[in-house]
């Protein structure tokens, strides 16, 4: 059950992965922006596993592989944020992809510079149910409650993360998306 929980997490982009709709009055993602979007959010990041195979010839290095996952999301959600300044996204999008960057900057600050391992898994299904429950209401903030509670228990269970690494990835979250939320009032 547990490994079934890791395999279906929500994505770093489940927030701004809806079709073109409204939400609180406001188009909240076009087609082509979702598709963009989707590029430097999941793809970009992604292909940093395949990538760091083919260039350590195979070898099975965790640590070259993280390092390279961290290059690649940083790339990635730099470059879905300029896309959204420059294709004039709307504010909610705007906010997403604010929060997505500032996470990926403390979490390169906390682990690269500070030695602390925070987990960027953590942090990445933390964030858009933080923003779910901000953009639609108590009901879904507290399906997104259940959903954290289930991958908490699946990364501790799996031992993919300590229960330390996992709060203070989950913590990174909830304080880029105060952040986010604040340069938006």
């Amino acid at each position: 059950m547990s490994s079934m929980l890791s395999f279906f997490r929500l994505p770093a982009t489940s927030a701004p992965c809806c079709t073109e709709s409204r939400c609180n009055g406001e188009t909240f993602i076009t087609v082509p922006m979702m598709l963009t979007e989707l590029v430097w959010l999941v793809l970009v990041p992604v292909s940093a596993y395949p990538v760091s195979r083919i260039r350590n010839k195979g070898e099975n290095s965790r640590d070259k592989e993280r390092n390279l996952a961290f290059v690649m999301n940083l790339a990635g959600y730099v470059l879905a944020l300029l896309t959204g300044i420059f294709r004039n996204a709307g504010e909610m999008l705007r906010m997403i992809l604010w929060g997505y960057f500032l996470a990926v900057i403390f979490l390169t600050l906390l682990n690269r510079l500070g030695h602390i391992r925070a987990s960027g898994h953590a942090c990445s299904c933390t964030l858009p149910y933080l923003f779910f429950g901000r953009f639609l209401g108590i009901r879904a903030a507290v399906v997104c409650a259940g959903l954290w509670a289930a991958e908490f228990w699946a990364s501790v269970r799996l031992k993919r993360h300590t229960v330390k690494e996992f709060l203070l990835g989950s913590l990174t979250a909830a304080g880029t998306f105060v952040l986010a939320v604040c340069c938006f009032r």
